[in-house]
């Protein structure tokens, strides 16, 4: 057996060899980084009513007109900075937690800071916790046609029309007063008198407030009269810093404080037991191909795997596909000769029983070594007749 020379590859051959991976990588990193950037700049304006998004869900045009009659917007993303926006309460607060941030028992807390509230699209929770004698009154199509005041509440007359999606029903309050009705004593505005001093404003349709709808019906000067009541106003929208801790405790929370320093202890043990085991190893050698081994060392290592697992049946196959081909050469017959043709002109050629023939190439089944061995025999003198009787024949 000849082996070739070993080589180890040095760092630097390592590094070319990787440099595609290694390029590769880096831009996937470049690229990932990019679409990350990309979209949480497209996420700035997203939110529905945002104060200072222009997009058409955006709330930027009524925020600007209120400020230009002398309002004072004040942005808030937490009920933390919605309380300390509020001061003294001398301000109209306007809510919308359009994704259900902000508990009910905190939007009742908190309604108490300001003098004039106005709550848009309130859930079941929310009635029942600032306005406990209205209750929800379903939903209207989104291409229903306008629909008139039809009350005493100013902001709603000076409006006149406007589009009613989410409905309310009063069911237990004399103060409170219904506008813009639709069937069933169903209004899209209720108005009830506030602990603040103010009023209370339920309004169910988020729409009217954004830049695409604030210029439709009387959007804007119901928009303007409900919350350009005082010269402050606390625009606030819940955000996930609004969501209660309260929640079960984490894995993190319940995992002793033993458990990482002891868990780093023993990754690092781990880490260097391989690397002390792995040296007793030894550098990767690297052997050049091919390597020529010889047909004796392969043909011992089959035999050895065919004795292993009793595969016998493999083991004379395996030498009869290779005296058939003998064989059909030897008699002159074609490659797509099939072994029943190959025992046949086999026992032609040496005037045999042709049962003979078939059973030492195809049909006897070896059940033991010692008949592998006597089959294998039989092969090798059946191959070595007909190879005689060929030579007898040439020579005569």
């Amino acid at each position: 057996m000849s082996v070739a020379e070993s080589l180890t590859p040095t760092v630097g051959v390592r590094l070319k060899r990787s440099a595609f991976w290694i390029v590769f990588g880096i831009g996937a990193l470049v690229v990932v980084m990019i679409a990350l950037a990309l979209s949480g700049s497209g996420n700035t304006q997203s939110r529905p009513l945002q104060a200072d998004s222009a997009t058409p869900s955006g709330a930027k045009g009524v925020v600007s007109v209120l400020e230009e009659h002398g309002v004072s917007v004040t942005v808030a993303d937490s009920a933390t900075d919605a309380d300390k926006a509020l001061g003294a309460g001398n301000a109209t607060l306007f809510v919308y937690d359009a994704d259900g941030f902000l508990d009910a028992r905190d939007l009742a807390q908190l309604t108490k800071k300001a003098e004039d509230v106005v709550v848009l699209t309130p859930d079941f929770a929310d009635l029942r916790a600032v306005a406990p004698g209205v209750r929800a009154g379903g939903a209207e199509p989104a291409d229903a046609a306008l629909v008139d005041a039809e009350c005493t509440v100013p902001a709603a007359r000076a409006a006149q029309t406007t589009e009613v999606l989410y409905t309310y029903r009063i069911v237990d309050d004399p103060d409170a007063r219904g506008c813009f009705p639709v069937a069933d004593q169903r209004y899209g505005l209720v108005s009830l008198p506030h602990s603040g001093g103010g009023s209370l404003t339920l309004l169910g349709n988020p729409g009217a407030l954004s830049n695409d709808a604030i210029i439709h019906g009387g959007n804007a000067a119901l928009a303007l009269n409900v919350l350009g009541v005082h010269d402050e106003l606390v625009w606030y929208l819940p955000t996930i810093a609004d969501v209660e801790s309260e929640a079960p405790p984490t894995l993190g929370e319940l995992t002793p404080p033993w458990v990482v320093p002891f868990t780093v202890l023993l990754t690092l043990t781990a880490i260097a037991a391989m690397i002390w085991r792995g040296r007793r190893l030894g550098p990767v050698v690297v052997e050049n191909l091919p390597v020529h081994v010889p047909a004796r060392e392969t043909v011992e290592g089959r035999a050895r795997l065919y004795e292993r697992g009793n595969a016998r049946g493999h083991a004379i196959d395996t030498l009869r596909m290779g005296a058939v081909s003998r064989i059909a050469g030897l008699l002159g017959l074609s490659t797509g000769a099939s072994v029943w043709q190959v025992a046949d002109a086999a026992a032609s050629a040496l005037a045999r029983d042709p049962h003979y023939t078939r059973g030492v190439l195809v049909d006897d089944t070896p059940a033991t070594d010692a008949e592998l061995m006597a089959l294998s025999d039989s092969l090798d003198d059946l191959e070595a007749r007909v190879r005689a009787k060929i030579d007898e024949t040439g020579r005569m």
